[in-house]
């Protein structure tokens, strides 16, 4: 836990290990995934390439996702989907938890098929809010058509590093091993590892890993 007191960490204290097997302590350079907390920095992205001018959050999803043109809406009156649609979780597509997470290792070729090949729908878009991790999934594929790099470099390039966060990022199988806290789930009566997963973009929905105290 810390404290923060004027925009700075005045204290800090660590309990628990990064693994159940070396039982390494953790401390303020140890990593964690932040899952879904990573939907403000894509969030951010958007925001910052509409004031590059280079996309509008009135803009129809389509216009940067060419492969979203030939969806079948539920409805045939239904509104076609907005960037905005996306980032208020207002695009009527199924709430899909857990299912999210496991897409996570998807390629960028695997991705675009998928798209292609439509989606199920809870309702038309912008009737209600329903929590959607593909929809972000979907920013993410936004942040790299319209920035015209890997949506993962454009955040860490024109976010995250200049605000001094250089042990922040996506690729979470490249930082140091010993700094790397490692996620577990408890099955059969023993914490069983998750599988560290490809920061693809579908990491646009929960990729980011971050420490205590950003160096």
């Amino acid at each position: 836990y810390g404290v923060v007191k004027d925009g700075e960490v005045i204290l800090l204290r660590f309990d628990g290990v990064r693994d159940v097997v070396g039982k390494g302590s953790v401390d303020e350079r140890t990593r964690f995934r932040i899952a879904s907390m990573s939907k403000a920095f894509t969030a951010l992205a958007i925001l910052k390439l509409r004031d590059e001018g280079k996309l509008g959050l009135d803009d129809l999803a389509e216009r940067h996702i060419p492969e979203m043109r030939g969806w079948r809406y539920p409805t045939t009156d239904s509104p076609r989907l907005r960037i905005r649609d996306l980032l208020h979780h207002v695009g009527g597509f199924v709430t899909d938890d857990p299912w999210g997470d496991r897409q996570q290792p998807i390629s960028a070729a695997d991705f675009t098929a998928m798209i292609a090949a439509g989606v199920p729908w809870s309702r038309p878009p912008q009737i209600q809010m329903e929590y959607s991790n593909f929809g972000y999934a979907l920013l993410g594929r936004i942040v790299t058509t319209a920035s015209g790099q890997p949506f993962d470099r454009y955040i860490e390039q024109t976010i995250m590093r200049p605000l001094g966060m250089t042990s922040s990022g996506y690729d979470f199988p490249g930082a140091p091993a010993a700094e790397r806290a490692a996620g577990y789930r408890w099955e059969d009566e023993r914490w069983v590892e998750e599988p560290t997963m490809a920061h693809g973009e579908f990491g646009a929905m929960g990729g980011v890993y971050t420490t205590a105290r950003d160096y």
